[in-house]
């Protein structure tokens, strides 16, 4: 119990502190995190959020109604690079952004200098100069699937949030024009056939010892989707890999090890560390496997 509400009614946020073994934020009330919320000005996009809420209870893919989600030649695809952006980024990515330009045709948009992210941009100004308003995306203005390039200092996760609501939108970032152009050969390799993995499915699902948040999210997402898969895709191995079988010497075999598969789904705890943290740059993010004992015996 915690404040008179039982584990159940906490919510976890943040993963594990890795300097202390405890949890990054402690675990809270819906009623607390609401009197942190209150008090803040409305989101710029609060009728969106509204609007998207309506749409919870209907098959809605994001995309106006006609056009398949999974055809990029219907949906369209476009790169956001900020208005800054190094060349160099975006010639590392040029298989990449030469193979996407393949599958959306016309819908195929790389949006980049004048074009590109402006500094203090919100997601409503940047759509609007490129003819596109609220409401399910027109691939025919601006293409469903976005990929933002650069670090959260060029182009800030407000945007990417804001942009999200009504487009699926992913991010990359990396130190070096080496690494984007990494990115790019081994998307390309997996999509072409350069890399072939059998077919088998994955799922990863901690529960560690007295943390209610693995717990549940091992009992009631993880192997509910398993069991859902493995009934539908008899073409396919689905594996799952729960509780004690969770380990880390298990996620290893699992990402790159032997029994690699073509898909992975993984529910853990994520580490944080603390930003004069040594650990902080090559570890943040982590996933904390079974073998964590648990935020009572850890200590």
């Amino acid at each position: 119990m915690a404040n008179g509400k039982s584990d159940q009614d906490l919510l976890y946020f943040n993963g594990i502190n890795g300097a202390t073994g405890d949890y990054g934020l402690p675990p809270m009330a819906g009623d607390e995190l609401s009197s942190f919320i209150q008090g803040e000005a409305a989101p710029e996009n609060l009728n969106e959020l509204r609007w998207r809420h309506q749409q919870k209870d209907q098959d809605h893919f994001g995309v106006k109604a006609g056009v398949d989600p999974k055809d990029l030649g219907q949906t369209g695809w476009g790169v956001i690079f900020a208005h800054d952006a190094d060349a160099a980024v975006k010639e590392a990515l040029g298989p990449l952004l030469e193979l996407r330009q393949e599958q959306a045709g016309d819908y195929f948009r790389i949006y980049e200098g004048g074009d590109g992210y402006r500094p203090g941009e919100s997601k409503s100004k940047f759509l609007a100069r490129h003819g596109a308003g609220p409401g399910p995306a027109d691939p025919e203005k601006v293409p469903y699937y976005l990929m933002i390039v650069g670090s959260p200092e060029a182009i800030p996760y407000l945007f990417q949030f804001q942009v999200d609501v009504q487009y699926a939108v992913g991010r990359i970032h990396f130190d070096r024009p080496e690494d984007y152009a990494a990115y790019a050969s081994s998307v390309v390799a997996a999509e072409t056939g350069g890399v072939k993995l059998p077919r088998q499915v994955g799922f990863f699902g901690v529960a560690n010892s007295d943390d209610n948040a693995t717990t549940v999210s091992a009992d009631y997402l993880v192997e509910p989707l398993f069991d859902t898969l493995k009934s539908k895709k008899s073409d396919w191995q689905v594996d799952a890999y729960l509780r004690e079988d969770a380990t880390k010497a298990q996620l290893a075999r699992l990402l790159g090890g032997d029994k690699t598969p073509a898909f992975l789904f993984t529910a853990s705890h994520g580490m944080e560390f603390p930003m004069d943290d040594e650990r902080q740059i090559p570890h943040q993010g982590a996933l904390l496997c079974g073998d964590w004992p648990g935020p009572v015996e850890w200590r």
